[in-house]
């Protein structure tokens, strides 16, 4: 799964606020100036059922964040008017009076918050732009969770299902390495590893959000964790300090897709302390396999 390049989403905006030689303006429920720039004028929303849309964060041409390029599209129940509160997301007041088909711009002014988060302290209003999807009854959105949870949990078991071969393919790995059968690659930083499959899709960047599966043993075979027991891989953002320093260097050399073995020494491990039944000092072995690179 490939984000889009902030160029291309660029692009996809100035589309979608082209589309329409007429653009209005009004204000939302709560206040927000609303732009809109497709109108169908087809059925709204109503109460209980299911918005889905995609949708860019901006300020001015900055993107904050963006669904596009996700595969998992964004969707949001539409409350009652009993049901508003503080907390409901702003972008509601927009999507409930959208159609399908519809795209607009919600302008959010930022001193409206209690307390302005750090990120956006030089920030005076965010932009959010919407194109309006579908509407779903509560009915056709259970159905559809349903249906999600289904897959997720046969992908969970054909996930566990693999680990004889996962486990069977790290311990050929850790003997090859013990007899110098591996032609390793070596960094710098000390790390070494050994890619067994060389994946097709792009090698992950700082920042981004990346999916791996792993098995992780001693020098001995002893294994200490895996994500195979669990069926769900480890999401981190990559060099952000959200695991070890081994793996931030070493998922960096591969491509999406690609399994490998990486040999990481103590400083790049858990170094001097250990962590939980990892002594100090203690030098590991990790069989990974990038799934996903967002």
């Amino acid at each position: 799964m490939k984000i889009l390049q902030t160029a291309l989403i660029s692009g996809l905006l100035a589309l979608l606020i082209s589309c329409s030689t007429e653009q209005s303006q009004e204000t939302t429920r709560r206040g927000y100036r609303l732009e809109r720039h497709v109108s169908t004028n087809g059925a709204k929303p109503v109460p209980g059922e299911y918005a889905y849309f995609q949708i860019v964060m901006r300020h001015k041409d900055s993107i904050i964040n963006t669904s596009y390029g996700s595969d998992q599209i964004p969707r949001i129940r539409i409350p009652a008017e009993d049901e508003y509160t503080k907390e409901t997301p702003v972008i509601i007041d927009a999507l409930a009076e959208m159609s399908e088909g519809d795209s607009a711009t919600l302008f959010f002014p930022l001193d409206s918050l209690e307390q302005v988060p750090p990120a956006f302290a030089n920030i005076d209003v965010i932009e959010y732009d919407l194109k309006f999807l579908e509407i779903k009854s509560d009915e056709e959105f259970k159905a559809e969770m349903q249906e999600i949870m289904d897959e997720r949990a046969a992908e969970m078991e054909a996930t566990k299902a693999k680990k004889p071969e996962v486990v069977a393919m790290a311990e050929k790995a850790l003997a090859d390495y013990k007899a110098g059968n591996l032609d390793l690659q070596k960094t710098d930083s000390g790390l070494e590893y050994f890619i067994h499959e060389e994946g097709t899709g792009e090698m992950p960047k700082s920042g981004q959000m990346v999916a791996v599966h792993y098995y992780g043993a001693f020098m001995d075979g002893r294994s200490f964790d895996n994500s195979y027991d669990k069926g769900e891989p480890y999401r981190f953002p990559l060099g952000q300090g959200q695991a070890i320093k081994g793996w931030d260097v070493g998922i960096g050399y591969l491509k999406e897709g690609s399994v490998a073995s990486l040999f990481i020494p103590p400083a790049l491990g858990y170094g001097e302390t250990g962590y939980a039944d990892i002594p100090g000092n203690t030098p590991l072995y990790f069989l990974v396999n990038l799934t996903e690179v967002n």
